[in-house]
């Protein structure tokens, strides 16, 4: 048996159709606010904005990490006293481990102690027992006991280290321009 079917008592019964700008919530029914939704132009104001603050946070640590902790003075300790020789030298780092300083017991000064670079190319200096430091870049000269340049490139003398002993230890306390 057969039975026929009415076409207009089917559209009568049948659900309304949805206009075609609003079909897919019937396929997709999610439902959400607009504020909720993420624009890709607020992505990237974000970005920015966190890649702005990663800057300046990185800048302002790295110059607060030049300036000094206190009023110029930081001590390291550099040996006991009576462990260096007459006409002896030890290098060591100072203020941290990323520049080094030179002490000497020269005969008849005592201890002295400069910056382990020369002021012509920043090469490092070398005590040769006779009262001189020597450069062997380029053949610069200075006294171990003044610091001041006898021969070579150099012009300026070799930045003074402030010592301090204090209960049989020697330290390291600044640095002096001359």
């Amino acid at each position: 048996m057969l039975q026929e079917v009415d076409a207009r008592n089917e559209q009568e019964t049948s659900v309304p159709l949805q206009p075609s700008s609003e079909q897919w919530r019937s396929e997709f029914p999610h439902t959400w606010d607009e504020d909720e939704m993420v624009t890709r132009r607020s992505t990237l104001r974000f970005l920015l904005a966190g890649s702005g603050v990663l800057c300046l946070t990185t800048g302002v640590l790295a110059v607060l990490s030049y300036l000094p902790s206190g009023p110029g003075v930081q001590t390291v300790a550099v040996a006991k006293v009576g462990e260096l020789a007459e006409n002896a030298s030890k290098v060591f780092d100072f203020p941290d481990q990323y520049s080094r300083a030179i002490l000497i017991n020269l005969p008849g000064k005592g201890l002295v102690a400069y910056r382990d670079e020369c002021t012509h190319l920043s090469c490092a200096v070398l005590y040769q027992g006779n009262g001189r430091l020597h450069c062997p870049c380029h053949e610069g000269l200075f006294d171990a006991a003044t610091g001041a340049v006898l021969a070579g490139p150099p012009t300026r003398p070799l930045p003074l280290i402030q010592l301090a002993v204090h209960n049989g230890t020697i330290y390291a306390v600044r640095e002096v321009a001359q």
